[in-house]
């Protein structure tokens, strides 16, 4: 069983959801014996899921300083009704968080702009108008 971590999300604006995310393994050091975090990489929360499907631990990782993480809680899969799995965060006896939603988010060079600050969508902007 190996364990990993996320430390960033990707959150896709169409899907209004978590498509992506920076997953870090963790590895035994081999010379000194002691367990190291390996570089993160950007993968599917479908890739993820098939990790805890395998019986992989997966947790949500918080900056601890520079280079430095701690681990949180656990990340869960759930499924919605007709749909694929999803990832959420959850405390050891299950109870869901927003721990993953909170961390970090990462841009992808295909993303549309983020909103200014306090800007709503076009529909917001004609209801005031009205």
């Amino acid at each position: 069983m190996n364990h990993y971590g996320i430390s960033a999300i990707h959150w896709n604006a169409n899907l209004g959801e978590i498509d992506e995310v920076l997953l870090h393994r963790l590895a035994r050091h081999e010379t000194e014996g002691t367990f190291v975090l390996k570089r993160g990489e950007p993968v599917w929360c479908s890739d993820v899921v098939r990790l805890i499907r395998g019986g992989d631990t997966v947790w949500v990782m918080l900056a601890a300083g520079r280079d430095s993480y701690k681990n949180t809680e656990h990340v869960g899969i759930n499924v919605r009704r007709g749909q694929q799995a999803y990832l959420y965060s959850c405390t050891k006896d299950g109870t869901p968080t927003t721990t993953l939603t909170d961390l970090p988010r990462y841009q992808k060079p295909d993303d549309p702009p983020p909103l200014p600050t306090g800007a709503g969508s076009s529909a917001d902007g004609a209801r005031r108008s009205r």
